[in-house]
């Protein structure tokens, strides 16, 4: 029962999320992307070969064991987190450029992570199983549909999209609640198991990632803190499908557990650098800073 629940409700939170998202796509901002194609080249060049690296060379290090060392890098090759839209609002981060960056991530995902699991297969002898027709039917399932609808619906009937919007997001919020409280239930005892070392290299993780996005994101501050946030946050469902089609025998709960224990550490390891960010925007806002600027 409870395992139905718990995909029950992170699958339609994550369909529903994404057709607001689609709501919200407007044909104008979607051409930032070629008016700017510096910034959006660093970003993927960052959240798509350096993070990956970084998890890589966090893992070899620290010497962590086999699934915990495959669950880290594979979070960290499956981009594209549907909650970057709603953490970068919160964080006063370039909206625009948070959505660009996840309908970007959305299509490079086909190529990037069966790549990236074929060279960790051999490099670290994983065997996961990620081919491009299991990436594709995910995302024809569970992201591409309702993207299309959202922005076919602003497209054609804005005043439509906007009102549904309204609604689609108040009912997003009753649904992240749900799938919050459960996978605080399901992670929370898992977090003993990942051990010190598991913990301490997702924390280390974090940092890196989501400094290694502002330094890609700039000169501007509100798209440095869209691309660092973009390079810190793991989507859950697509790690989720890997695994579980690599390890048959484990249970997809158990399965969900693990991976929600190392989404909220990672979560965790945000907070630091949006402490950091907001401090650096009120700084800004208030004339003490050139706009954009990193301290030395």
């Amino acid at each position: 029962m409870l395992r139905a629940i718990a995909i029950f409700a992170l699958s339609n939170t994550i369909v529903l999320f994404t057709f607001c998202t689609g709501l919200a796509a407007r044909p104008a901002e979607l051409r930032q992307v070629f008016q700017r194609p510096a910034l959006y080249g660093r970003a993927l060049a960052v959240i798509l070969v350096a993070v990956p690296l970084v998890a890589y060379a966090l893992v070899r290090l620290l010497r962590l064991p086999p699934v915990a060392a495959g669950a880290i890098v594979l979070t960290a090759v499956c981009p594209g987190a549907p909650l970057l839209v709603r953490h970068a609002k919160s964080l006063g981060a370039s909206v625009t450029t948070s959505l660009n960056l996840l309908l970007l991530l959305l299509l490079c995902t086909l190529v990037s992570v069966p790549l990236w699991v074929a060279i960790l297969d051999r490099v670290m002898g994983l065997e996961l199983q990620a081919r491009p027709g299991l990436v594709l039917s995910t995302l024809l399932v569970k992201i591409f549909p309702a993207l299309l609808v959202g922005m076919t619906i602003q497209h054609f009937f804005p005043r439509v999209a906007k009102v549904l919007a309204v609604w689609g997001n108040r009912l997003f919020l009753v649904l992240l609640v749900a799938v919050a409280v459960l996978g605080i239930y399901l992670a929370a005892p898992r977090l003993r198991d990942l051990g010190g070392a598991t913990v301490l290299a997702l924390l280390v993780l974090v940092s890196a990632s989501a400094f290694l996005g502002h330094w890609a994101g700039g000169p501007r501050l509100e798209d440095r803190k869209a691309v660092a946030l973009a390079a810190a946050l793991a989507p859950p469902a697509l790690t989720m499908t890997i695994i579980t089609q690599s390890y048959p025998r484990l249970q997809a709960l158990h399965v969900a557990a693990v991976v929600g224990a190392i989404v909220l550490v990672r979560l965790l390891g945000l907070i630091p650098y949006k402490a950091w960010a907001k401090r650096r925007g009120r700084a800004e806002r208030a004339g003490r800073l050139p706009p954009g600027s990193v301290p030395t």
